[in-house]
């Protein structure tokens, strides 16, 4: 065991490598592990750490003890779960799903016990200490820039902070082609206000992200749904049928570890999606909002897939692809740091934001620019991809273990979220409420489409602190499905 990471305890490698070893069915269902005593002997550890270890694996729903007669694998334990399958697609039509979304959203941000709603990373995941330090910082040094403000396009420190992280994914760009933005929801909304007209029809996966749908009404626009692989992303072979038919001015996609489903599309993919925007003449706005979250395959969690090393604007020749993303999944939520490259559009969102929101907040962006500078950002990204890693493992467990057999749920590259799909007679909004009476906050499915097939899916939001409460809550939710499934016979 002296090969053990140094960042992870050494019960935590042991719970580790049986996980592996039940997932590849070294040991199969039913079947006896080592006792206590001799897996202790064999890895030369303490009979403690070897406790300690399978008391984890339990958690996990892996293995369960028997009295008087040791510790047996879980039936299902080293079942695959089975994605959901592929979406349909439709034709163009006005959103109308936005009162649901904002009724659903009210009722979301109210205080639960155990709230696995909301995309966004618990408190506890942050780097909230550093970034208090770095804000003293600015604070002390920086007073004036502070009280000033940073007009479009911001703070230019940050935006050559932003340039060169983007060399991670093959994009040489410069300061000068960054807009700085209040969110990642700011540089998404303004570069669609850029791109498109009243009336105009925009693509977008299903399901997509709400906030796609919510734009979209507000712009008035039309949206066309196309079939998406909740895996590997939308069907280009989909999408190049709906731009034969439609006259489609934008294309809204995720490429990385997408919101809800967690799929990402490959680099031949995304050369694709460029190539069928250059032949329609369409631009893509591109939200890479989860794209620095991969989830760790080192912790051998199922399906786990390499990481994507490009964006779609990597391919990107002739700036018609718009990259939006943000560090509210990654750093904070609160701090409202999102950036857009605009490509071609540049000056009319920098304009469109100067006569909105004038500036983004300065405080905020200094912080951010020290963090980013000083090598903070990496080694926070490192533990907190540790963590998700283990929360969507855990998660993905209990639900197998506590939902019905016939559920279906994601397979996710990265990011922190789950999508999950119910026996088809389960209404998610009516799991919801029985959920919302007792105190524990989810997603349903039937905002992230203008259509109405994700009735009976959920998402859940893995990035808040394992606990027996979440465990429980997950298993809770299990048994409403059991019994609004039974209703329906």
């Amino acid at each position: 065991m002296s090969n053990s990471p140094s960042n992870r305890t050494l019960y935590r490698q042991v719970a580790a490598d049986l996980a592996s070893d039940i997932e590849q069915g070294v040991y199969l269902a039913e079947q006896k592990i080592p006792s206590v005593r001799k897996l202790s002997k064999q890895l030369q550890v303490s009979i403690s750490t070897i406790n300690q270890a399978y008391a984890l694996l339990e958690d996990q729903g892996l293995i369960r003890a028997k009295p008087q007669a040791g510790y047996f694998v879980r039936k299902g334990a080293n079942d695959e779960p089975v994605p959901p399958p592929v979406s349909q697609g439709g034709q163009p039509k006005a959103v109308t799903k936005t009162e649901l979304i904002n009724h659903v959203l009210e009722n979301v941000n109210k205080k639960s016990n155990v709230d696995l709603g909301c995309a966004i990373p618990n408190y506890s995941f942050l780097p909230y200490r550093s970034l208090q330090t770095h804000m003293q910082k600015v604070t002390r040094f920086n007073m004036e820039e502070v009280f000033n403000y940073q007009f479009s396009p911001g703070l230019e420190s940050l935006r050559i902070q932003i340039a060169l992280r983007m060399r991670d994914v093959g994009l040489r760009c410069h300061a000068d082609d960054i807009v700085i933005t209040q969110g990642c929801s700011e540089a998404l909304h303004l570069c669609l206000s850029s791109a498109t007209q009243r009336g105009d029809i925009i693509a977008v996966e299903s399901p997509c992200y709400y906030g796609f749908l919510q734009m979209a009404k507000l712009r008035g626009l039309k949206v066309i749904e196309i079939p998406t692989d909740p895996t590997h992303g939308i069907s280009t072979d989909a999408l190049k049928l709906a731009l034969e038919q439609w006259p489609i001015k934008a294309i809204m996609v995720t490429s990385r570890y997408s919101n809800p489903t967690g799929g990402s599309l490959s680099s031949e993919k995304q050369k694709k999606l460029v190539e069928l925007a250059k032949q329609f003449d369409c631009q893509i706005i591109e939200d890479d909002i989860y794209g620095e979250m991969p989830l760790d395959n080192s912790m051998g969690i199922k399906g786990g897939r390499d990481p994507i090393n490009t964006v779609i604007k990597t391919h990107d020749s002739d700036d018609r692809v718009m990259y939006c993303s943000s560090y509210s999944k990654t750093v904070g939520p609160g701090l409202r740091i999102g950036w857009c490259i605009p490509g071609r559009n540049k000056k009319a969102v920098i304009q469109a934001q100067r006569f909105s929101t004038m500036a983004t907040s300065s405080l905020p962006q200094l912080t951010m620019a020290s963090y980013l500078k000083n090598g903070h950002y990496d080694k926070h990204l490192r533990s907190l991809r540790q963590k998700v890693t283990e929360n969507i493992k855990l998660f993905s467990q209990t639900v197998q273990l506590y939902f019905p057999k016939d559920t279906r749920l994601s397979i996710p590259a990265g990011g922190f979220i789950l999508w999950i799909c119910l026996p088809e007679k389960v209404s998610s909004i009516e799991l919801l409420h029985r959920a919302q009476a007792e105190s524990i906050s989810i997603i349903p499915g039937d905002i992230f489409s203008n259509s109405d097939q994700f009735k009976n899916y959920i998402r859940l939001n893995c990035a808040t602190p394992w606990g027996e409460d979440v465990k429980q809550a997950i298993a809770r939710l299990g048994e409403m499905t059991y019994e609004l499934n039974s209703l329906s016979d």
